[in-house]
């Protein structure tokens, strides 16, 4: 391997050889070393002289006296890098010696076959205790120094052969992260920089402050903050404003890999010190047991020689004994307002009218960097799909594609293309409904522009269904939402609530935190399952089961975007999540001429229909909600396709009779009168 003198001082290597060269010639002035051509077994004495001469030659050196030896410091050019590490870490000049020795065989092939001369044995290619001291002289110096680099990462151990297990025969090599720092292969940032926002530049003046190189033990970061967005977007902020790289570690990533975690924390904190570099720890709520306590084994874990570190953090996670003792700072990130997210908007996209930027600031609460994404995406799309611009509309659907992943695990998406006219409800009730609309489609002007959002805490909207099954709750919920262009979520109530004593909070706050960035509605059903009246504590599971309803309170309180919930049982709801809406609707019932509307328009136009389809019959004989409606009629056309007919009243009554003993109920002629004949086609 050619070496670069810029990069690594020649003189360094040649005092190295130097140092080789005399210890060869004192083993063999002292008869501890044969002179014939089985030294190693394969390496030849006249072979080793050769590679020591050679090296003087290649430093452009005659004399060996010319290279200074034991007790010297080592001749250094100015190199930033070794500079570096050598500040770093505080180096003494035996453990730039010792580092040098392991670090040679990097540089340079030769050394292996040097390293197992000396060790007589061909299978040990790398520096031993004993080489180092015999090479450096001070036996005391050298263990006490190889003890401290070992345990600042600086080098690594290489296993005692089982055959010779003396712990002089162990060997040691230097950290990769070295290698590549001092070769030039340093990792790169997580991202590329960018800008650090404008509307953080008073923060980050004064995160510089605290956490800047002039600052003394600076404190962690400790980041609170809805997105992953805005914790990289501030990171990056720091780490421009500092001129330092940036990383991300994911701990959680690293516990689904299954890898050692305080070994790579530790691997972690060396690069960072090695090359200066802001640090964004992600995923700890990784990290912490079930009942929202990190392991006694990993208390202290996060103490780690890094400055800037910022850790981010959700409301459920154990962070503080996995400091130790290092100072932290907590800092809640919060979305800019919406009259900045107003102006970004209409800054990065000025060809948007005043009242598009006031809408998408209003359902996204957005960072500026995800506005930039947003907007890049929009691009694309426009691109895809050979549009000439990209308007409101195109950008509305990038936006809502940056954070679909994050509700995908404890929620599905509910896409139905449904409006009003395909509500049957009665009037008042839908008035009602339409009012609710409004009031979500206006609530940014009642909270932010006339100064509500002081006196209501979050500024959400809260809205309960509540109804027999069937009446047209979750439609009514897909109508609101398709009608403000709002993405519709339904909550897997069975993927929330777990038996384990604090899942369930954390599955709130990643529900509650995506939903609050992605301006999505939550819509949960069957709400009483979850918002049940709180119960008498005769037990641990009564009270942890109390404490999951009133953090789910909490959680209704704070949120800032849309929340809807729909029970069939009103009364089974807690008085305090009652008082707490803004708004509850009653879904009555169909009387016969709402039945009659629901029964026709089951029935899409392009279905065959038999003229002798008795609507008003079976709206007046039938008390069915909406719901039982809809799988009666979707059940006859099944029956009349596998007949190779238009749907009929044979068809109808057939599957009507199907619905009433799905219900336990068995049909009678008193139900269907004249029709009962029908049954026994």
């Amino acid at each position: 391997m050619t070496l670069a003198p810029a990069l690594y001082p020649i003189t360094m290597l040649a005092r190295l050889d130097r140092l080789i060269e005399r210890e060869i010639l004192r083993l063999r002035a002292r008869y501890q070393m044969s002179l014939d051509e089985f030294r190693g077994l394969y390496i030849s004495d006249a072979q080793v002289d050769e590679l020591i001469a050679q090296a003087y030659a290649n430093a452009g050196l005659e004399e060996c006296d010319d290279i200074a030896t034991d007790g010297d410091e080592i001749v250094r050019d100015n190199e930033p890098k070794w500079e570096r590490l050598r500040q770093a870490f505080s180096l003494a000049p035996c453990e730039e010696d010792l580092i040098l020795i392991a670090l040679a065989p990097e540089l340079d092939l030769k050394y292996e076959t040097l390293y197992a001369y000396l060790n007589n044995d061909i299978t040990r290619k790398w520096p031993t205790t004993d080489l180092a001291r015999r090479l450096l002289g001070d036996a005391a110096a050298v263990e006490s120094a190889l003890d401290r680099l070992r345990r600042i990462d600086v080098l690594q151990l290489i296993e005692v052969p089982s055959s010779r297990p003396s712990l002089l025969n162990t060997g040691f090599a230097p950290n990769p992260a070295l290698v590549r720092h001092l070769l030039g292969t340093t990792r790169k940032s997580d991202a590329s920089s960018t800008a650090p926002l404008s509307h953080d530049a008073q923060l980050l003046a004064r995160l510089i402050q605290l956490l800047g190189p002039r600052s003394n033990d600076p404190p962690v970061l400790v980041l609170q903050a809805a997105t992953r967005y805005e914790r990289e977007s501030l990171a990056v902020g720091l780490a421009d404003r500092l001129g330092l790289p940036w990383r991300c570690l994911d701990l959680a990533v690293l516990r689904r890999e299954g890898l050692p975690l305080q070994k790579a924390l530790k691997q972690c904190a060396f690069e960072c010190r090695l090359q200066a570099t802001v640090l964004l720890l992600e995923g700890l709520e990784a990290l912490g047991e079930r009942e929202m306590q990190a392991p006694a084994e990993l208390n202290g874990c996060l103490d780690l020689p890094i400055s800037p570190m910022l850790i981010a953090v959700h409301a459920q996670t154990p962070w503080r004994d996995l400091l130790g003792q290092r100072r932290a700072l907590p800092l809640c990130l919060q979305a800019p307002s919406f009259t900045t997210r107003a102006a970004l908007w209409q800054q990065a996209a000025p060809t948007l009218s005043t009242e598009d930027c006031a809408v998408l600031a209003e359902r996204f609460a957005f960072s500026a960097r995800q506005i930039e994404t947003a907007i890049a995406d929009a691009e694309d799309l426009r691109i895809l799909h050979g549009l000439p611009s990209f308007d409101a509309k195109l950008l509305r659907h990038a936006a809502r594609q940056q954070l679909q992943s994050q509700l995908g695990a404890l929620a599905s998406k509910i896409d139905r293309a449904c409006d009003w006219s395909d509500l049957v409800l009665p009037d008042d009730v839908l008035e009602r409904l339409r009012e609710i609309a409004a009031a979500i489609r206006y609530r940014h002007r009642v909270y932010h522009e006339w100064g509500f959002l002081e006196r209501d805490r979050g500024g959400g909207m809260r809205v309960l269904f509540a109804g027999a099954s069937g009446t047209g709750k979750t439609m009514t919920a897909s109508v609101i939402a398709h009608e403000l262009d709002l993405d519709l979520y339904r909550i897997d109530l069975s993927g929330i609530v777990s038996k384990y004593i604090g899942d369930t909070e954390k599955n709130l706050d990643r529900i509650f935190d995506a939903a609050s960035a992605h301006n999505a509605v939550l819509f949960f059903d069957e709400a009483d399952a979850m918002f049940g009246k709180r119960s008498e504590v005769k037990d641990a599971h009564d009270r942890y089961a109390n404490i999951e309803v009133a953090y789910l309170l909490q959680k209704l309180e704070e949120h800032s975007g849309v929340v809807m919930l729909a029970t069939n049982f009103k009364r089974n709801i807690d008085e305090a999540f009652t008082r707490r809406m803004h708004y509850v609707v009653d879904f009555p019932k169909p009387d016969a001429t709402l039945r009659e509307r629901l029964w026709r328009g089951m029935f899409p136009e392009r279905a065959p229909l038999q003229p002798d389809v008795d609507f008003e019959f079976l709206a007046r004989q039938f008390e069915l909600p909406g719901g039982d409606i809809r799988t009666t009629a979707l059940d006859a056309a099944f029956l009349a396709a596998q007949e190779q007919q238009a749907i009929g009243m044979q068809h109808v009554v057939r599957a009507l009779a199907r619905q009433m003993a799905k219900q336990g109920t068995a049909p009678s002629p008193i139900d269907f009168k004249q029709y009962h004949a029908l049954l026994r086609r």
